[in-house]
Formats: structure tokens, sequence, C-alpha cells
């Protein structure tokens, strides 16, 4: 890896562990601002760097670091009823940058495309999990796991095709992308 893609792949990393934290209590399954975090992560930096990126956040949460929702941490979270969800994550991950990083004329319909498609996976890996664990139909496991989600996600990626598009267009990531190129950097 280059180091640019291991300063990106970390400084996603962060973005994750602080997004993870931020919650909305409504259920069994909080709202969680983990995957708005991996959109936007996975958005910016290749597949590779992208499932690097979530795999540090998820060992990272294992080893006792609390930034899983609502600040819990350790396997136990893992191997409980939500942790379909983490261990959905680098899957997301290389869905949104592998899609989102295809067509860049159409970036945003590739931005959208890639975080409903994400988003549908995370859900059933993460519902089949549940049901695992707690021993409950999927039926049921579906309202409580995937309804109430559906509208807190749309609002989630839409959030994200709003953060990325203005993180693309500002001086920042111009003035990073010329940079590197005169610099000589990472050839």
């Amino acid at each position: 890896m280059k180091i640019r893609e291991i300063t990106l792949t970390a400084i996603f990393s962060a973005v994750l562990c602080l997004f993870s934290i931020i919650t909305f209590p409504i259920g069994a399954v909080p709202v969680s601002l983990a995957t708005f975090g991996v959109m936007i992560a996975a958005s910016f930096i290749k597949a590779k760097c992208a499932i690097i990126s979530v795999l540090v956040y998820i060992i990272l949460g294992c080893v006792g670091l609390p930034i899983f929702s609502s600040f819990g941490s350790g396997p136990s979270v893992i191997f409980g009823a939500t942790g379909g969800y983490i261990l959905s994550y680098p899957i997301m991950a290389a869905i949104i940058s592998t899609i989102a990083q295809k067509n860049k004329k159409h970036r945003k319909t590739m931005l959208l495309l890639s975080y409903i498609i994400s988003l549908i996976v995370c859900h059933l890996l993460g519902s089949i999990w549940y049901c695992a664990v707690t021993q409950i139909p999927f039926k049921k496991a579906f309202m409580v796991t995937i309804l109430p989600f559906i509208i807190p996600d749309f609002v989630k990626i839409f959030a994200a095709i709003i953060t990325v598009s203005a993180a693309e267009k500002s001086v920042f990531k111009r003035s990073f992308s010329t940079h590197q190129k005169n610099s000589g950097v990472d050839k």
C-alpha cells in the first residue's frame, strides 16, 4: 500500500469509530451511524483500503475500545444479537467502493445504487444473524430489524450523497489531489 492509501485507511477507520458510537435507540436494534460511516469511507477509497479500514474498526472494538454502538466493545458484541450487522460492514465497504468507483460521470447515481445494495446486504446478514442468536423466526425479525430502519437508512443515504458530493467539490480535495500530483508522492 502507498502512504496515501495507508493514511486514508487510518483516517476512515477513525471516522467509522466516531460515527458508530452515535446511536438512536428505537427498539431491540438501535439506529447507528456506523453504516453512514461505512458509506462515507468506502465512497472515497479503493475497495481494499475500505475493507481494511472497517476490519481495523472491528478489531479495535473486539479488543476493548468502546467504539461499537452505544460505546459497546469486546467480542461479546460481535457474538451478540446485533453482531451480524457489524460483520457485514466489510462487505458493505467492498460493495460501495466497487460500485461507486465504476462510473465517475454518473457518480451520484452510482453512490445511490451502491448504498442501497450494501444496506440490503447489511440488513439481510444482520437479520439472519439476529434470528440465529435470538431463535426467532425471520418474519418477526424483519419487523424488529429491518422495517423500522427503512426511513432512517434513506436519510443516511441522502446525507451520505450530499456529504460525499460536497467533499469532492471542496477546496481541500482539489488541493490534496494537486499536491499529490506535483510532489511526486507515491510514484
